[in-house]
């Protein structure tokens, strides 16, 4: 008994030595009411006060948001990991501090993906969260104000930059199967799909870059072709397998990196399979991402949050 004490008392210390994390002492989720917002996608998100009140909020004048959505966590169960939820600042519209009939919150919210600059390379590198495509935040209230955002402090001195340029950043990415049912790749199967990017004012003066990962299982070579409009940029070669072999490769992964031209400064793609005549082939896209140079002009209205996406 002695000497299981030694062991856990050892364990513990170890653990807390290597978090290197001072935990709170109650969560602050312990007490009052609270209500959970999910999220998919990066953006400005608007709750109306008569939204609140509907959802039995206690005090609706005196919202509060928390989330500490930080993306995908690490694979070492010794990595440092949030340990409570902290407050997020919203704008309360409005001449006062808290929330009335007619007003509304705004928040920033982010999904569970994230672009992260690559100090290396210079570029944007993608990081899907494996487990989860929806962030979680949580709204609460209580007799005082929630944190709010303030108006940023104005400069006197001159900008010594311009930039009328900007990186335009795309990812095609569903995870809709598990070719060997195990880990933690997943694909799309396709025949033929449209990639809209959404790009707008796109310098085509330069190229734009891609990485596409694919996969295919046929017993002939095939290939994955993509489109802008009718013309095509790119073609991507995928070895065939042996369908006989039950220990073999299931199916060959292909990767491919460079650049491709354009035409157009909103420009559309199809990506395509071709089984070369094995009608029992199939094709699989991993991920498709591409990346552009485009003009920084405004075209929106000069209204404040105009884009804000609404919360149901």
């Amino acid at each position: 008994m002695i000497r299981y004490l030694k062991i856990s008392l050892f364990l513990f210390l170890l653990q807390v030595n290597l978090s290197g994390q001072v935990t709170a002492d109650m969560s602050v989720l312990s007490k009052g009411k609270w209500f959970r917002i999910a999220v998919t996608e990066d953006g400005i998100y608007r709750i109306d006060f008569s939204k609140l009140r509907q959802l039995g909020l206690e005090n609706p004048s005196n919202p509060s948001i928390y989330g500490n959505n930080s993306g995908q966590l690490s694979y070492k169960n010794d990595a440092a990991k949030p340990d409570d939820l902290k407050e997020l600042s919203i704008y309360i519209s409005g001449d006062d501090p808290q929330l009335s009939e007619g007003e509304y919150l705004l928040f920033f919210a982010k999904g569970t993906g994230r672009w992260i600059y690559n100090d290396i390379t210079g570029e944007f590198d993608y990081l899907r969260h494996n487990y989860s495509d929806t962030a979680f935040y949580f709204i609460t209230s209580g007799s005082s104000p929630g944190k709010k955002i303030f108006q940023a402090e104005t400069f006197s001195l001159s900008p010594t930059y311009f930039s009328s340029e900007s990186d335009a950043l795309f990812i095609h990415e569903e995870d809709e199967e598990n070719l060997i049912k195990s880990g933690r790749e997943w694909f799309q199967r396709i025949s033929s799909i449209n990639i809209d990017p959404g790009f707008t004012d796109i310098l085509v003066s330069e190229k734009v870059k891609y990485n596409i990962r694919v996969a295919a299982r046929s017993s002939v070579p095939t290939v994955f072709r993509l489109y802008e409009g009718t013309l095509p940029r790119k073609n991507i070669q995928v070895p065939a397998v042996n369908l006989f072999d039950n220990t073999g490769t299931f199916a060959a992964i292909t990767d491919s990196a460079g650049i491709i031209e354009t035409e157009s400064a909103s420009p559309v793609y199809e990506f395509s399979f071709i089984n070369n005549g094995e009608t029992g082939a199939h094709g699989w896209l991993d991920y498709l991402i591409l990346k552009a140079r485009r003009s920084n002009i405004f075209t929106g209205k000069t209204e404040q949050y105009f884009d804000s996406k609404s919360v149901s």
